[in-house]
């Protein structure tokens, strides 16, 4: 044991160690809290739980807020939610009417188990709180007590997501957030190149930017994911 723990050491910084080590802890120890108390939901995206450990431990906020091109993460924390091995349902309030659930990568059976509700676009704003949280309350009731959501009894309740409103839910898409999600970079042309071989090369340099990844970047770090 103690020779590999020895290795890990060699192969990363202390640091690195330390604040693996503090993000494990701090996970752990929301998961433990009374349902009563907020804590941050663990995504099983590992990078993600990382970064939202690490937001925790500084501010104390346990929403994970996401802005920028926020929904192609958002489909991919469901879709590895209410997949095997996880097979968990969710409640998704969807205030900006963009939810697509053809976007998803999950099964049918599986989808079956993500609710979502689609306020009339423009009736609820995005930044009143309390009317918010006070649906989502009344929705996370009815998935528990009411028999319409009783084909997903038999599973975990993860959470809320909220698109198109701050502060709320266990994981919100909105125009502001403290995980920034964009395209990955893809490398200029070098001056030497001239205007027509530029040109000339476009269909390549398009299919370059179509097959970048996405880089999602906060100021505890960032990672990059494919759609």
């Amino acid at each position: 044991m103690g020779g590999q723990l020895l290795k890990a050491v060699e192969e990363a910084s202390l640091e690195e160690v330390l604040d693996s080590f503090r993000s494990s802890l701090s996970l752990e120890k929301t998961q433990a809290i009374g349902a009563g108390t907020r804590r941050v939901k663990i995504t099983h995206l590992d990078e993600l739980d990382h970064l939202a450990g690490r937001q925790f431990r500084a501010t104390q906020a346990p929403t994970i807020s996401v802005s920028g091109r926020s929904l192609l993460l958002i489909y991919k924390v469901i879709s590895t939610l209410v997949s095997p091995p996880h097979s968990m349902a969710l409640f998704v309030l969807d205030l900006d009417g963009r939810f697509d659930a053809t976007c998803l990568t999950c099964t049918d059976d599986d989808l079956q188990h993500v609710y979502v509700q689609q306020p009339p676009y423009g009736e609820i704003s995005g930044t009143d709180v309390e009317l918010i949280r006070s649906l989502i309350a009344e929705a996370e009731r009815s998935l528990v007590y009411d028999c319409s959501s009783a084909a997903s009894l038999s599973r975990e309740f993860w959470g809320t997501i909220v698109l198109g409103g701050l502060g709320t839910g266990d994981l919100a898409a909105g125009w502001k957030g403290w995980l920034h999600v964009e395209r990955d970079h893809v490398a200029e042309y070098s001056m030497r190149v001239t205007m027509e071989e530029a040109f000339e090369r476009r269909s390549n340099r398009q299919e370059a930017v179509d097959s970048a990844g996405w880089v999602a970047a906060s100021p505890w770090g960032k990672f990059t994911f494919d759609d």
